[in-house]
């Protein structure tokens, strides 16, 4: 939090206004319910009434899907690095099925854009296709695949989406996750709350190039047909983590295809997974 915010919460506790009132507001502004304890705090606002409207979410339960707990169920290795809950699956989908989608993707891809709004061109280059608004019984295998697979409820994710880089085409260094306090998290967190997990599937071999790369991590990851690479975006506490900030970068010879699904914080339901674990093909 800000030194802004922080004077903000500081003044309006100093006025006696309602704690729960101005818990609400900080919420609604994006701030995690760690964050907002600890400013009201510093306030001086009474401990018994710091719970927040975050206290809802299980953050500590939300890092620890089925994926997670098991991570040998579904094929899956965590990166040897603590400050990230990062997995890769080797073979999550046969060539078949990443051959079939690419195909689905090519009818129907439109250009990239992204949820800031303000960033300047050349920033996203690639192309987008919305696959989880199609009817096709693939796709909504793979989704329900992903959704299994990670131990998530499917009714907390995004549409999934596909993406396609041409040589040269690159999205720069970002994070998937909405920056707290900004008309970016306003617009898009709402009641669906903020993204956590990331799960992208590498559709095609890029022969150069196209690598994820992690810019604080130092850690890239070349694109392999049917390889999934999954990462929280967020940590135990509900705050988001820097460190997940990644580069899709250009690609040098070739195309790079990926399908990419997002989860968020909340949704109707269970967070857990009730359809069972899915299983590798």
């Amino acid at each position: 939090m800000d030194a802004q915010w922080l004077e903000w919460t500081r003044h309006n506790v100093a006025r006696g206004c309602d704690v729960q009132e101005l818990q609400a507001i900080l919420a609604r502004a994006g701030f995690a319910a760690c964050e907002i304890t600890e400013a009201l705090t510093l306030a001086g606002a009474p401990l018994a009434s710091t719970a927040t409207a975050d206290a809802e979410v299980d953050y500590v339960a939300l890092s620890r899907p089925s994926l997670v707990a098991n991570p040998q169920a579904v094929g899956a290795s965590p990166i040897d690095d603590t400050r990230v809950q990062l997995y890769q699956i080797p073979d999550f989908l046969d060539a078949a099925r990443c051959e079939a989608i690419m195909a689905l993707m090519d009818a129907w891809l439109r250009p990239s854009t992204v949820t800031t709004g303000s960033l300047y061109a050349g920033f996203r280059t690639s192309q987008t296709c919305d696959l989880g608004q199609m009817n096709d019984p693939l796709v909504a295998e793979v989704d329900a695949r992903i959704a299994q697979t990670l131990g998530i409820n499917p009714a907390w994710g995004e549409a999934t989406q596909g993406q396609k880089y041409q040589v040269g085409e690159e999205f720069k260094a970002h994070t998937d996750y909405f920056q707290p306090a900004t008309p970016e998290y306003a617009k898009f967190a709402g009641a669906r709350g903020q993204r956590s997990w990331t799960f992208m599937i590498y559709l095609n071999n890029t022969p150069a190039g196209g690598a994820t790369h992690f810019t604080r991590l130092e850690r890239s990851f070349y694109p392999r047909q049917g390889s999934a690479l999954i990462w929280n975006n967020l940590q135990p506490t509900g705050a988001p983590n820097p460190l997940t900030e990644h580069h899709g970068m250009p690609v040098v010879e070739g195309t790079k295809s990926i399908i990419t699904k997002w989860f968020r914080d909340r949704g109707p339901g269970a967070m857990a997974d009730t359809l069972g674990t899915g299983t590798q093909g």
